[in-house]
């Protein structure tokens, strides 16, 4: 039965090919251009929904700062029994030891949202990568929650206490396992003439929820390193980082100046100033406008949206509405009215179909001529199929709505009515 009216549905559309032709067009151009929208939806919702492989709830970040020459309490050089990076880890483990706090770790270009980032190669044999280069002390992980593939923080951790280690994501696990060689345990050769060993791998770590997942390495900071460094930009550019148990975490920020600003002034150091990791997350895309960007994306496409939903409603809405006679006729000679809804449905979702077919081929061309966002997300054919598909049902939808309300109106003309006309 189905096979009949399908026939039945081919054959009228072709006796009607020439009002049909149009409708075609419509159909074939609005579906390359919603599906345009439709992958860029995609994209975004895609990646902004992906882990970035850590976790900022419950963490803070600790700014420390030095008295300049001439003020009080300053101490000169000559004076100071211990060097700035000595200073540095009396101040953390003063940290470390302060109620309701779980890890704390020190950290350059490596927190999330940090805004600055430092990037080098890498070798091992012929395999060359380039990765964003964190130096981290081992308690970073537990901090920002970074987990091996198998979800687990300690294997992390412990293989940074491991002399001169680093860590790498998966994207780079990935590209070094095509030199063959055991991973663990093997020398990677810096562009910049460094060597570490390579002792675990982590998740996938992504810079933002706006950025692709690209490969990074965590290399080991010892304290022995730290405690040599007495430079006057060591504490510009080091990181303080701590997390917090859920307990703990009320009105902690006040509660911390008000209880560590006397324990944290040693030499000339002392407490700029604490906020939690939401606030660098904050400030981090105030600055970079991913944010105000999407949601200009979103208001325009929106809009589109609307237009599209508005245009394909009323084109089907029109096409029923003009066919008021003909349907009635139909109910003269025997139709149901549910039969005259499956043939109206039907006969909208074949023109659909026979528009989104070479719709997807041009589609397609569009996406592997990179002419679609590729710097956050692949083309792929699962991207390409899911974004057709959504198309798909949208336009159907769309068509639907435009079909069902006029067809139910035209359908309550009494068949004794159409025939008088006729």
């Amino acid at each position: 039965m189905i096979n009949k009216m399908i026939k039945h549905v081919l054959k009228q559309i072709w006796t009607q090919r020439l009002s049909n032709s149009w409708l075609w067009i419509e159909l074939f151009l609005v579906s390359v251009f919603l599906w345009f929208i439709v992958d860029y939806i995609y994209v975004i919702a895609n990646i902004y929904t992906t882990p970035t492989g850590y976790n900022i709830e419950h963490t803070y970040q600790v700014s420390l700062d030095q008295l300049l020459p001439g003020s009080d309490d300053y101490i000169s050089p000559e004076k100071k029994k211990t060097t700035l990076g000595e200073d540095l880890l009396t101040a953390v483990n003063r940290i470390r030891n302060y109620p309701g706090i779980e890890a704390v770790c020190l950290s350059q270009y490596g927190i999330p949202y940090s805004g600055g980032n430092a990037y080098n190669n890498f070798v091992l044999d012929t395999v060359d990568v380039n990765m964003q280069k964190r130096l981290v002390t081992p308690d970073f992980f537990r901090v920002f929650r970074i987990t091996t593939p198998e979800g687990k923080v300690d294997p992390l951790v412990t293989a940074l206490k491991n002399e001169n280690s680093c860590v790498v994501s998966t994207e780079a696990e990935e590209r070094y396992l095509k030199s063959g060689r055991p991973l663990i345990g093997a020398t990677l050769n810096g562009a910049d003439s460094s060597k570490v060993k390579l002792y675990g791998i982590c998740s996938s770590i992504r810079y933002s929820e706006f950025s692709r997942k690209k490969a990074n390495i965590f290399i080991k900071v010892s304290d022995a390193e730290i405690a040599k460094d007495n430079t006057s930009n060591l504490i510009a550019g080091v990181e303080i980082s701590f997390r917090v148990s859920p307990d703990a975490d009320h009105d902690f920020v006040s509660h911390f100046k008000n209880d560590m600003a006397k324990q944290l002034k040693i030499d000339n150091l002392f407490l700029l100033d604490v906020k939690p990791m939401s606030d660098v997350r904050n400030t981090f895309f105030l600055a970079t406008g991913d944010f105000n960007e999407l949601n200009t994306r979103l208001v325009v496409v929106g809009f589109l949206l609307l237009n599209i939903f508005l245009g394909i409603i009323g084109t089907f809405w029109f096409r029923t509405a003009y066919r008021k006679a003909e349907m009635g006729l139909r109910l003269a000679v025997g139709s149901t009215r549910t039969s005259l809804f499956r043939i109206l449905i039907a006969e909208g979702v074949i023109l659909l179909t026979l528009a989104i077919i070479p719709a997807g081929v041009i589609s397609f061309n569009i996406g592997i001529a990179d002419l679609v966002d590729v710097n956050r997300m692949d083309f792929t054919f699962v991207r390409f199929i899911c974004g057709m598909l959504i198309t798909y049902l949208l336009m159907a939808f769309m068509m639907i709505l435009g079909i069902l309300y006029p067809a139910r109106q035209a359908m309550k003309i009494q068949p004794a009515e159409v025939l008088h006309e006729q």
